[in-house]
This record gives structure tokens, C-alpha cells and sequence, in this order.
């Protein structure tokens, strides 16, 4: 995944907006639902190299 310089970032708020119209899931359901979830920071993340 590469990473853009002058594309603008999306705040978590419009994020969450172009998910709910994407998926017709309520903003509010998608907030809560995250919520529940445990993520990982990316530095605890694992790396998988997808090119082999």
C-alpha cells in the first residue's frame, strides 16, 4: 500500500460517513462497533510481504 503526499487525510468523523453511506450501515452503529474493537497500533502490527 502506498501512501500519497498531497492527498488530503480524511478525519475519523468522515471516515466513518463515506463508511455508513458505503456500507448503509447507521454512522452512530459504526462507532460503536469500533469501539468493541481491539486494534493494534501499526508498530505492533505484522508485516506481510504480499509480492512473492
Amino acid at each position: 500500500m502506498s501512501r500519497n503526499a498531497d492527498a488530503d487525510a480524511l478525519s475519523r468523523e468522515e471516515l466513518t460517513e463515506l463508511l455508513a453511506d458505503a456500507t448503509g450501515t447507521d454512522a452512530e452503529a459504526l462507532d460503536r462497533e469500533a469501539r468493541d474493537m481491539e486494534i493494534a497500533p501499526p508498530a505492533e502490527a505484522d508485516v506481510v510481504d504480499e509480492t512473492e
